[in-house]
């Protein structure tokens, strides 16, 4: 409903450990699930109350000479960690301004699952 907005509730850090872990591996097993070809890993950094999601594609530009492994990831998004694992706020990571700009879901909140914000994000950031 209207009165439930996502920006009422502020994400609170630190993330505890554990749920760092559950993130990563979690984040890891979808993309092996459903972006297989476009997505080859995920990469998942954590300052405060913030998760900085980034996935490197499956076949990156690469200089020539230079390993894949050694190419620059592609930016995703942020996840503010709510307090729970399963739900989070969501911010789109905009390569015009190189800011994270909170975005809504197709369910129309700003409130996601690390699932829902990934696909959000790669299925702009991670053409193929």
């Amino acid at each position: 409903s209207r009165q439930t907005r996502g920006w009422v509730r502020s994400p609170k850090g630190p993330i505890p450990k554990g749920v760092q872990a559950a993130l990563r591996v979690r984040l890891e097993k979808h993309a092996r699930t459903n972006w297989k070809g476009r997505c080859r890993e995920v990469a998942v950094r954590f300052r405060g109350a913030y998760a900085y999601v980034d996935a490197f594609p499956a076949d990156p530009p690469h200089p020539p000479g230079t390993p894949p492994r050694d190419a620059i990831p592609t930016r995703l998004c942020r996840l503010g960690y709510l307090g729970t694992e399963d739900l989070w706020e969501y911010a789109f990571f905009k390569y015009s301004d190189e800011k994270y700009e909170p975005s809504v879901v197709p369910s129309g909140s700003f409130q996601a699952t690390p699932e829902e914000a990934f696909d959000c994000s790669a299925g702009v950031n991670l053409q193929d």
